[in-house]
């Protein structure tokens, strides 16, 4: 009787154990309160901007001994996989690898908000944070794949959170990247795709002009997603706004700060082709070619192409746009770019028909007003 009573006795400790042990590893020390830990992010990110990914893995391991196990190790060394894996989106294992990472941050990120009850709790916005980036980074992945269930699937899990972080704004400034981008597109995707008005009354009402607003804050205060509010804020002047002059400064600091990143360099020498200054051209396209990998040296082919139609060289212009179309670029706006400029060489060359067929082909990759609109 003993015995029976010692054995159950010891499966219910095992079972609290179990129990008591998972909740206890589901608490995480808040990494944005902490001056050592959020200098050992801003470093890694930094590394991971400027293309330096081993260094940026130390730096994660340093990080990872302050705060084991974080969903925020996690999702920054999700980051660094994406950005090995973009822009070519061309190496299947990798691509693999990141969404593994980015599933496992989001899990561990959820099992931390199920012990948080407490909205007042000081983690909390940290936990959502966590979860929401994980979730919109496993959306952004699948719509490069042309994958719309799963999109649809991460977005869905990601959506709550950019209503729960307005909340949360001063206290955790990454939440201004999500806000932000929510008020913007509110009030712009139903004016460029009328279709979606017939829904979008059901939805809170957007500010774009606060959306901007909080992208420029993201920009200074975030921890996490600074760059990545850079990057969506000269994405909406450039492509949306059509103020690529605006977003010329936000790009030049992206070339400066992550010299070894040749596709800040890439952005930029787009802006400037946008605003029509052309001096810095030559040099940018030459900084391209001089990086092994071929998404850049495809990148620099539709720099040539652009920057010789600028300078009224049709036939070279073609040539160069006709590589980047023949090529493997899985860029959907590189693609979009190419056949604006053989539309406007076989428009300025009369060739009407051809040139209308440029658009159709340009508009099957286009996703931006700004570019779009070339077509109508």
């Amino acid at each position: 009787m003993l015995s029976r009573n010692l054995h159950l006795y010891t499966l219910a400790s095992i079972s609290v154990f179990i129990l008591f042990t998972g909740r206890v590893l589901a608490q995480y020390p808040m990494i944005n309160s902490n001056p050592t830990t959020r200098g050992l992010v801003t470093a890694g990110l930094d590394q991971v901007y400027d293309n330096q990914f081993s260094a940026a893995e130390v730096t994660f391991i340093q990080l990872e001994k302050l705060a084991p196990k974080h969903p925020a190790i996690d999702l920054l060394r999700g980051v660094c996989l994406y950005y090995q894996w973009f822009p070519a989106r061309a190496d299947v294992k990798l691509k693999q690898r990141c969404i593994q990472q980015l599933e496992l941050a989001a899990n561990k990120a959820d099992g931390w908000q199920k012990t948080l009850n407490d909205r007042s709790a000081t983690a909390q916005p940290e936990a959502m944070f966590l979860y929401f980036t994980a979730e919109a980074m496993l959306a952004k992945i699948s719509h490069f794949e042309h994958e719309p269930f799963a999109a649809i699937g991460h977005a869905k899990n990601a959506y709550p959170y950019i209503q729960k972080g307005k909340t949360f704004q001063q206290q955790y400034p990454d939440f201004y990247l999500s806000t932000g981008l929510y008020n913007f597109y509110r009030e712009v995707y139903p004016e460029i795709h009328p279709f979606y008005k017939t829904v979008a009354w059901v939805m809170v009402a957007g500010d774009k002009k606060l959306g901007m607003t909080q992208l420029q804050l993201a920009t200074k205060q975030a921890l996490f997603v600074r760059t990545e509010a850079i990057l969506y804020l000269t994405h909406l002047l450039t492509d949306y706004e059509n103020k690529p002059t605006d977003a010329l400064p936000y790009l030049a600091q992206l070339v400066v700060t992550y010299p070894n990143n040749p596709y800040w360099r890439f952005k930029y020498a787009e802006a400037l082709l946008n605003a029509h200054q052309l001096d810095a051209i030559p040099h940018q396209i030459s900084q391209l070619e001089s990086t092994p990998e071929i998404v850049y040296h495809q990148m620099g082919a539709l720099l040539k192409a652009r920057y010789a139609l600028e300078k009224g060289q049709r036939s070279t212009a073609q040539t160069y746009a006709e590589e980047v179309v023949r090529s493997s670029v899985r860029d959907e706006s590189v693609r979009a770019y190419a056949y604006l400029v053989l539309a406007r060489v076989a428009t300025l060359q009369g060739q009407q028909k051809q040139a209308r067929q440029y658009y159709k082909q340009l508009l099957e990759f286009a996703e931006y007003p700004v570019l779009r609109n070339e077509a109508r």
